[in-house]
């Protein structure tokens, strides 16, 4: 992207100082200048899907995890597992099955532990020990009636895509997306984008594999960390293509909050978040996504693609929110413009047993940590926009006490004690609604960051 284009883009960002806002982000791929476009309106298909209160129409929140199966076991060597597309199959055979959900948000996720034996994609609570174990598989969230209504009867059966993209050497996010977008011009997907991720791939035996499910990594060794696109779509009659695009909003510091390192809470980010998103008009955000950057020299690295992870040194990171949204060329119809307040909440999993200081602590698994949601969706009658797993290292640093609202994160795998992680369910809403003191202690009642398990 030249330096007038970059200029172009950012250039739909009000000035720092004037009364909409503050200063433009880093960067954006947002067009300028975009079509008025239409408010959104709740569909009741997957192919024009839009956000939904839960408690208005009956519906549950649900999840439904896909991991890899063993395909092929070994005396010496290891063992064989699918990949990732034959874990997609299996997806879209459940989903045939379940013809009645609501898909909510696609989502891969990467589980690990010391061995696969002590994988179980249910547990809120992982470990990663010096030599680690990892397992990645695919998450649907997905809305269920309570008690089915007859009158809807069965409905058409949905089939998820996904098309992954990987980076070239040398190449940054801004050139592998030109690069996608060339593509997606010339071979449109055959449905409607319904989320983008940005994926760390594996680096197995000295190659990066984007179908790799099961690996394992060393804490002391120096490897290459390559990331990829992935874009999941949902297949269905499509008039003219879909072309992608990010905005990133990087923390700044502001020395205000030293349990942080001075850097901006992950509230910060929303609130500047929530104000681009609402002044775009002509693209449709599909969803939200926390990336950990690496942090060189005091200065973040949002752009790059690739960098080297050093097994014995302490490197700090940032979590930056990374807002995905797609373009549609050749249509009729105007994209839809999300035209309400975005925010979020962030559901901790509690510790369930608790003896002394030192002791092994138990955490809440993602069934009882999602009753806990389903709750507070139906207390306050808020807005689904999009769902994400958040894996927050415990404890270290500002996260000891700020949890999953801190950005810096310092890594430390390098050193001599394990990691220990906590998976943590963000949910981000849009439009009004009331939150009674009941459903507030719901979100974070008390919770303290034990310091094992």
């Amino acid at each position: 992207m030249t330096e007038s284009s970059v200029s172009d883009l950012q250039a739909h960002f009000p000035p720092a100082g004037s009364p909409s806002g503050e200063a433009p982000p880093p960067y954006s791929t947002l067009p300028d200048g975009a079509a008025q476009s239409s408010p959104l309106v709740w569909r009741d298909n997957l192919c024009s899907p839009s956000p939904v209160p839960c408690a208005q129409t009956a519906l549950k929140l649900s999840y439904m995890d896909f991991i890899p199966r063993m395909v092929k076991k070994r005396i010496v060597g290891k063992n064989e597992y699918e990949v990732f597309g034959s874990v997609l199959e299996r997806a879209n055979v459940w989903l045939e099955e379940h013809a009645g959900v609501q898909l909510v948000s696609c989502e891969t996720i990467t589980w690990f532990g010391a061995s696969h034996r002590e994988i179980f994609s249910d547990s809120s609570a992982f470990r990663k020990p010096p030599t680690t174990r990892f397992m990645r598989g695919i998450r649907f969230w997905y809305l269920t009636e309570v008690i089915p209504s007859p009158s809807h009867g069965r409905q058409s059966s949905q089939v998820v895509q996904c098309q992954t993209f990987l980076a070239r050497p040398a190449e940054t996010f801004t050139m592998l997306l030109t690069r996608i977008n060339e593509i997606l011009s010339s071979e449109p997907c055959t449905g409607r984008i319904v989320g983008i991720e940005t994926v760390r791939m594996p680096l197995v035996d000295g190659e990066v594999r984007t179908e790799e499910t099961f690996w394992k990594e060393h804490v002391g060794d120096t490897k290459l960390v390559t990331f990829a696109f992935r874009i999941y779509s949902v297949l269905c009659p499509m008039q003219g293509y879909e072309s992608i695009g990010y905005q990133d909003f990087v923390p700044s510091r502001t020395n205000r909050n030293k349990e942080n390192r001075g850097y901006e809470l992950y509230a910060d980010l929303m609130d500047r978040a929530t104000r681009c998103i609402a002044r775009q008009q002509g693209v449709r955000f599909t969803n939200l996504q926390t990336i950990g950057v690496k942090i060189k020299k005091n200065i973040s690295s949002e752009e790059r693609c690739s960098f080297t992870e050093h097994g014995r040194r302490t490197m700090n990171f940032l979590n930056v929110i990374r807002a995905y949204f797609v373009i549609q060329h050749n249509a009729t119809a105007s994209a839809p413009l999300v035209d309400s307040r975005l925010t979020y909440r962030t559901f901790s999993p509690m510790p369930v047993t608790y003896i002394a200081p030192n002791a092994p602590v138990k955490y809440e698994d993602v069934r009882a940590l999602l009753e806990r949601i389903n709750h507070w969706l139906q207390l306050t009658g808020a807005t689904l926009f999009s769902i994400e797993t958040i894996p927050v290292r415990l404890p270290t640093d500002a996260q000891q006490s700020l949890g999953p609202e801190a950005t810096f994160v310092p890594n430390l795998e390098g050193g001599s004690a394990a990691g220990k992680f906590l998976f943590h369910i963000r949910i981000y809403l849009t439009g009004d609604y009331i939150e009674p003191p009941n459903a507030v202690s719901l979100v974070l009642p008390q919770l303290t960051f034990a310091a094992s398990y």
